[in-house]
């Protein structure tokens, strides 16, 4: 059986991406209104430079290297509740949350028809699929809908990625991934003057139609894939370049100066360029980085490898999945618009994901040992 590789600075990455997406949100909640002055970030928080893509790559990433034995019978059903088990719980309770935050908004539950039809659509995770028909009540459901189908297609993906040892082919494989993304972001220009679809809504509508494309669960799959094949790639040494330390740290410096660069590309008026920029060529960028990152050289792996970067870091899922709600609360009780509560806030909601993934961690070492006790036989 081949050994699971291990990529302490990953935990790193996922911290980044994590900080930037709540960032993002406080920003469109008003809560950042004090960096309007600060030209040279601000596109950074609002692009944002880390978007949701990057977690599907690290999550294909991430399985491909967990299972990478050609041989190995890994069952779709048991994987997909395993996944839902963990993930899923903290998005219902999250989901709920802000319902209840609605209803005292609203003051009542009287003419909430939407607010709970958006209740049931983000429950079932189909919000992605009809987002006009359901507000935001629990944005980040939208990707929770496309890990889980990439979840479904790990066992048959990755145990047919795993036999394929000729980089030329995964090479190949790499580039084919992105075309759906590309083509994806075509359709986007092209549907500007489609008018008003049943369901999905007003496409002549930009921001309808944007959110459409944005959170279609399918598309996302590309981005898991390109994940793993990249870990392909690594495996069969076509990284090997990046075990110098000058060379990984000059790709983590250029991929950062790539990204902030692409951040400004996007201000075209060309709509179809804006998409594909933002989606496409940033998650090129984002494979880069990751790939930068798996030898744990450079300057940028160092920090990421720092013990307490690393905690957080792995927990920082769950304040993707929770940090909306408590936006909403803390706008109820305080300005949230100061450096000070942008500080706090953060500090709140990274510091109740790490201890909830601690007790996770604990919870499962604890399963564990009981299992390994060994069972006493009868006298």
């Amino acid at each position: 059986m081949n050994e699971k590789a291990y990529f302490p600075a990953i935990d790193g990455l996922r911290l980044l991406a994590s900080l930037n997406i709540v960032m993002l949100h406080l920003s469109s909640s008003a809560a950042l209104g004090y960096m309007a002055s600060w030209a040279w970030i601000l596109p950074v928080v609002k692009a944002p430079a880390f978007a949701a893509g990057l977690f599907f790559i690290l999550a294909g990433f991430l399985f491909a290297s967990k299972f990478n034995d050609p041989d190995r019978r890994m069952p779709v059903i048991p994987f997909m509740f395993a996944r839902i088990a963990k993930l899923y719980r903290l998005h219902f309770a999250m989901t709920v949350l802000m319902f209840v935050v609605l209803i005292v908004k609203f003051g009542g539950i009287s003419h909430l028809f939407h607010p709970i039809r958006s209740l049931l659509l983000h429950l079932t995770l189909t919000w992605s699929f009809v987002p006009n028909l359901g507000m935001e009540l629990n944005e980040p459901s939208w990707s929770l809908t496309g890990f889980f189908i990439c979840y479904a297609v790990t066992p048959f993906c990755a145990s047919h990625l795993a036999r394929i040892e000729n980089s030329r082919k995964l090479w190949i494989l790499c580039g084919l991934v992105f075309i759906p993304g590309i083509l994806w972001g075509l359709l986007f220009s092209a549907t500007s003057n489609i008018g008003v679809l049943p369901i999905l809504g007003d496409f002549s509508n930009f921001d309808v139609r944007y959110r459409f494309f944005h959170i279609c669960p399918f598309i996302r799959v590309f981005e898991y894939l390109f994940g793993m094949i990249l870990f392909r790639l690594y495996k069969v040494g076509a990284f090997e370049i990046f075990r110098k330390n000058y060379v990984a740290g000059a790709a983590q410096i250029l991929c950062l100066v790539l990204l902030y660069v692409s951040i400004f590309t996007m201000q075209s008026s060309n709509v179809a360029w804006n998409f594909i920029c933002h989606h496409s060529v940033a998650v090129a960028i984002y494979g880069g980085f990751v790939i930068s990152l798996t030898t744990t050289k450079g300057w940028l792996s160092k920090i990421f490898c720092i013990p307490i970067v690393r905690m957080i870091g792995r927990a920082s899922f769950y304040p993707y999945l929770i940090h909306l709600p408590f936006i909403s609360i803390a706008w109820a009780i305080c300005n949230l618009n100061t450096p000070l509560a942008t500080v706090g806030f953060l500090i709140f909601i990274y510091t109740v994901s790490t201890l909830y993934q601690k007790h996770k961690d604990h919870m499962r070492m604890l399963k564990k040992k009981a299992h390994s006790l060994p069972v006493p036989t009868g006298v």
